[in-house]
């Protein structure tokens, strides 16, 4: 008999937060749960996404047996339309995250339908995928609805994923995190628990998302101008609250933003947010009736340059221009990383007129909550460990600090302390009937996506990126006799972003003759080999600019060769 092993492998998600994406493997059989992107950061200028890195699962497409989705958030279903047409297996989810994966790849018109399977876990339908894998979806209240844990029962015990989740014990859609559920499979040999450590280091347990209606309604009440709302268009459940509070106060609700009007929409039209008739206005409408009667929900709330909000902000919005007495929303908590562009956002408001309400201001302005994250602190996550009892414990979904300190909770909460792997992308665990380790590593680098450019943008061309955007560039254009292989010009020099050229016209005299001097140490008895010389020139010229400046610009030589005979 084949050694009974399973291997878990997270290929995206682990030390990060985002562009998730976990292989499970047990013998000639393997699913995949999620697909998701991520952004770029300040290291990466003019990447648009960043997916992960599906070598691993390519060269093992033999055993695939389907993807999984938790739910309909980017950083799980994100890399769908760069992954799937790799990958023609069944996709199982709910109904609203297998919409939003559909929505999501429209634009990349795929050479055949995916094939999508609506797993209900309110019926607790399950489905067997290969030899090895039967499949269940149980419910988790999460900012979105619809989300859920993938319980994936294996040869030699259950593995939970639970996605990301947080305990809500009063779910605006009335549909609450099956405990009972996790309780039956925990009485079942949980052999691992893979669980959302994106709050772990966060005390207490999650606050009820509801409050945040009574919030809006105070600042509706106490308003008497616009009430501009700006959260992420993902946070289906906000939506609904703020719906429900515009309807209260009498006010119209208008939309700003692509990716908000597409999420609503299909929640809409799958039933999952109510709308009460004649709320909805255009926004360009909305200059036609009083400024107390106008809700505007937009994206921006991150300080995204070129979202509705900070569009609105500059004036540079079409439709929108902040006046004062509007009162601005921020119903989000900065992502680590925004702050300063947060920030920015709320002077350039302030600015304008507008009172900005933030959640962490709240008790300055006298307020209730303004955000909920969606994402269970220690109290939860501890609760659902001693629930589900398992052998062993990954976190997962978090920057390695968070990993650690949820490590150290599931070792309080039950788990041995051998138990309990703090992992890294790429990293194999390898479970058997008689124990657990780290076996290997596998590819597990990341791809990025940059324009319709996939993977063509290497670290290289990132280096230049930084260079360039750093020290500037300076581009040496040397016309040459074709056969003595002499300048037969003064050489041109063109600085962008390094030096200006009318006020530095001594360092740019001094360059000129660094490379008349290149010329004169070339060796004329052999063939021209330009290339060889260009690197060269190069080097001679970056050498005299940092002596001279300090600085590292990136130097383009470039050589023209005319024949003056012919």
């Amino acid at each position: 008999m084949a050694r009974q092993r399973l291997r878990v492998i997270p290929l995206g998600g682990i030390g990060e937060v985002g562009k998730n994406m976990m292989a499970i493997e047990f013998g000639n059989d393997m699913i995949m749960v999620d697909m998701g992107f991520a952004f770029p950061d300040e290291t990466q200028p003019g990447i648009d996404y960043i997916i992960p890195d599906t070598t691993y699962i390519e060269k093992n497409m033999h055993k695939l047996r389907g993807i999984v989705v938790t739910h309909g958030h980017m950083d799980h279903i994100g890399a769908s339309g760069y992954v799937l047409p790799k990958m023609h297996v069944p996709i199982y989810g709910t109904k609203l995250s297998l919409a939003m994966v559909e929505k999501q790849i429209e634009e990349f018109r795929l050479a055949s339908a995916p094939d999508f399977r609506v797993l209900d876990p309110d019926k607790h339908e399950r489905v067997q995928l290969g030899e090895s894998f039967n499949v269940e979806l149980v419910r988790v209240t999460h900012s979105i609805p619809d989300a859920a844990a993938a319980v994936i029962r294996t040869p030699i015990g259950t593995v939970i994923h639970t996605g990301d989740w947080r305990l809500d014990t009063d779910p605006i859609d009335g549909k609450f995190m099956d405990l009972a559920r996790f309780e039956e499979i925990g009485n079942e040999n949980v052999l691992l628990l893979m669980s959302d450590s994106t709050a772990s280091e966060r005390l207490g347990a999650t606050p009820v998302e509801k409050q945040i209606e009574a919030t809006f309604d105070d600042i509706m009440g106490r308003s008497g101008g616009r009430v501009i709302i700006s959260t992420f268009s993902s946070s289906l459940t906000r939506v609904q609250l703020i719906i429900n509070s515009s309807h209260k106060a009498g006010r119209k609700l208008a939309f700003i933003g692509r990716s908000m009007l597409a999420n609503v929409e299909l929640a809409v039209k799958l039933g999952y947010i109510k709308v009460p008739p004649g709320l909805i206005t255009r926004v360009q409408d909305g200059t036609k009736g009083r400024d107390d009667q106008i809700v505007i929900l937009c994206t921006g709330s991150q300080g995204e340059v070129n979202s509705a909000l900070s569009r609105m902000s500059t004036g540079d919005h079409p439709h929108v221009k902040i006046k004062p007495g509007d009162a601005v929303v921020l119903s989000s908590n900065p992502i680590p990383g925004n702050e300063k562009a947060v920030v920015n956002s709320v002077d350039a408001l302030l600015r304008e007129g507008a009172r900005v309400y933030q959640h962490s201001y709240r008790d300055l302005d006298g307020l209730g909550i303004l955000h909920v994250s969606g994402h269970a602190p220690q109290d939860d996550l501890s609760q659902l460990i001693s629930l589900v009892k398992p052998t062993y414990f990954m976190p997962v979904h978090g920057e390695f600090h968070m990993l650690v300190r949820h490590a150290e909770l599931g070792v309080k909460s039950g788990v041995a302390s051998a138990n309990a792997y703090v992992m890294d992308n790429g990293d194999v665990l390898e479970i058997t009937p008689t124990g657990a380790k780290k076996v290997e590593r596998v590819p597990s680098g990341i791809v990025l996506i940059d324009g319709s450019g996939v993977g063509d943008v290497e670290n290289l061309v990132l280096r230049d990126r930084l260079a360039l955007g750093h020290d500037g560039m300076l581009v040496i254009i040397a016309t040459v006799d074709k056969r003595s292989g002499r300048l037969m010009t003064s050489p041109d020099i063109i600085s962008r972003g390094f030096v200006h050229m009318k006020e530095s016209e001594e360092l740019i005299g001094r360059v000129r003759q660094e490379v008349r001097k290149s010329f004169d140490r070339r060796d004329r008895s052999r063939p021209a080999d330009w290339q060889r010389f260009k690197l060269q020139l190069r080097d001679d010229v970056a050498d005299f600019l940092y002596s001279k400046t300090k600085r590292n610009p990136m130097v383009l030589p470039v050589v023209n060769e005319v024949d003056l005979k012919n």
